[in-house]
């Protein structure tokens, strides 16, 4: 049973990673090479970014969910009345629900963009970071409520 916890741990930590790493790098990356626009085509680099935003987000999430199921299941956890659980699960979901109804669909719109409109350029990308940095904060505060498993 312990190899199995430590198993499901390591994966566990690995998707938090994968996702927490690809979303903060992901951000700095895009406000770099867009305010080098000019110089640097941003399609390509909304194309980036939506591919690795599938592979990584999409991975890191998908193992981040499978281990923490799990996790709670093996350490017999009852995850509506563990209120870090329910705090770092109700972070994800909010996370997830901003990526796959505003962040998506603006990642999809940068990606086919018209490079020359650079006002509705800037309007959507302003969106995205801003969602993004959004969802993003609230990932943080999901590993913070399943690390220090206190929540107010």
């Amino acid at each position: 049973m312990d190899n199995v916890v430590a198993l499901l741990r390591l994966v566990h930590i690995a998707g938090a990673v994968l996702l927490l790493g690809n979303v903060v790098v992901t951000g700095f990356w895009a406000a770099f090479l867009y305010r080098q626009r000019t110089i640097v085509p941003f399609r390509p680099v909304a194309r980036a970014i939506l591919w690795a935003d599938l592979l990584f987000t999409f991975l890191g999430g998908a193992l981040l969910v499978a281990s923490g199921l799990g996790l709670a299941r093996v350490r017999g956890y009852v995850m509506l009345h563990t209120p870090w659980l329910v705090h770092g699960i109700g972070a994800l979901a909010v996370s997830t629900g901003l990526w796959l109804v505003a962040l998506l669909p603006d990642q999809l719109r940068l990606e086919r963009m018209d490079p020359a409109d650079d006002r509705r350029l800037r309007r959507v990308f302003l969106r995205w970071s801003v969602l993004g940095w959004a969802a993003t904060a609230a990932l943080f505060y999901g590993l913070w409520a399943m690390v220090a498993r206190s929540v107010p």
